[in-house]
């Protein structure tokens, strides 16, 4: 089975349950770059990437370059995504490539699903036939009631934890809003999240005054470019730390494992460049003994995750799963906190065609081959 053509479309998918806001960014949309990769078979797989709303022009752009250099190769995943790596390395080694790579080596899987009748995760190797879910909202601008409000119906769904956003401008009022929460679900695992918002002195300080709630995590409390403020964080906090979302390479990962500054790894599979990757970052994981909480797109990070050794749960982003975008059709399924798998040929999603062509951006529409 080898590459007969790519078609590149991008979708601009509002938000419908408002827009997300943390301590600098308001996004409001969500643009999904599509792939679909055709074979000389006839049949198409596809994949996708994601932006918070800026990017996807460059990741086309990239796109655009490589379709044509995997126009008649071999549909082998592991082999061309190395290759294509190699192709556009001289632009980064992560970032805006991977986030480009992404979208094709996800159609790669698809279409080798596809071919061989088989859901993705049975390729991998299933090792669950369902993934437990932890809820995350984007809720730092709401009220403690409402905040309340939403942790005791994710319990009520049967959610074992779930996640909320701190960094507020005072201290009191983190420590507030987290303390409120804590007692309406005792039971229930609780993370924090910062988003990259805290300096070193002022996250040892935070974390510490929220160490008493006992938190599963805190996510992202420091700017993820400095490896060296990490590892000092962790030397200073007894709370473990979630890292990920915002890594590209296997490397940046090396290294923050290697230092020991990271205790929960979530790596967002489009952003570390697809399915091929992500099952590196996961097996090295896996041998510093550290969990795996996938990022964000739920219904593709669950088929992948199904198959991985050390996974801990999945991201329910409120608002912003595939199924709440209106990118796929049907029911996602979802029962008592459970998100079942593996249930058709390739990544297992339909596509709501009608939709992704309606919110289309018709100028960063391309086909090669």
């Amino acid at each position: 089975m080898r590459v007969e053509s790519v078609e590149v479309m991008v979708s601009h998918l509002p938000l419908r349950q408002g827009d997300w806001q943390d301590q600098i960014h308001r996004v409001s949309h969500i643009d999904l770059i599509v792939v679909d990769v055709r074979s000389d078979g006839g049949l198409v797989g596809t994949g996708i990437s994601h932006t918070s709303g800026v990017g996807a022009a460059g990741i086309v752009g990239l796109l655009g370059e490589l379709a044509p250099e995997v126009i008649g190769r071999p549909v082998q995943p592991g082999p061309l995504w190395d290759w294509s790596w190699k192709y556009l390395h001289d632009c980064g080694g992560g970032g805006v490539t991977t986030l480009a790579l992404a979208a094709l080596d996800l159609a790669y899987w698809d279409l080798a699903g596809k071919d061989a009748g088989l859901p993705v995760v049975d390729l991998l190797g299933r090792r669950q036939d369902r993934v437990a879910l932890y809820g995350s909202g984007i809720n730092l601008n709401m009220t403690i009631e409402q905040l309340v409000d939403q942790a005791r119906q994710w319990r009520a769904n049967g959610y074992r934890a779930i996640k909320i956003k701190v960094g507020k401008e005072s201290l009191a009022e983190d420590v507030a809003r987290v303390a409120a929460v804590r007692a309406a679900v005792p039971e229930v695992g609780l993370m924090v999240d910062a988003n990259q918002g805290w300096t070193l002195p002022e996250a040892v300080r935070r974390i510490r005054s929220l160490e008493q709630f006992s938190l599963v995590w805190v996510e992202e409390p420091l700017l993820v470019d400095d490896p060296t403020a990490h590892a000092q964080l962790a030397e200073r906090v007894r709370c473990p730390i979630a890292l990920g979302e915002n890594l590209y390479t296997i490397w940046q990962f090396k290294e923050l494992m290697a230092r020991g500054a990271i205790d929960y790894v979530q790596a967002d599979i489009a952003r570390v460049g697809g399915i091929t990757p992500y099952l590196r970052v996961a097996e090295l994981a896996a041998a510093y003994q550290l969990p795996m909480a996938p990022h964000f797109i739920m219904e593709l990070s669950a088929e992948v995750a199904a198959s991985v050794r050390n996974l801990y749960m999945v991201e329910d982003t409120v608002g912003g799963t595939l199924r709440e975008l209106g990118a796929v059709t049907g029911e996602a399924g979802i029962n008592d906190g459970w998100y079942p798998v593996g249930r058709s040929p390739g990544l297992g999603v339909e596509w709501d065609r009608a939709l992704l062509a309606e919110r289309s951006v018709g100028t960063l529409q391309a086909s090669y081959g």
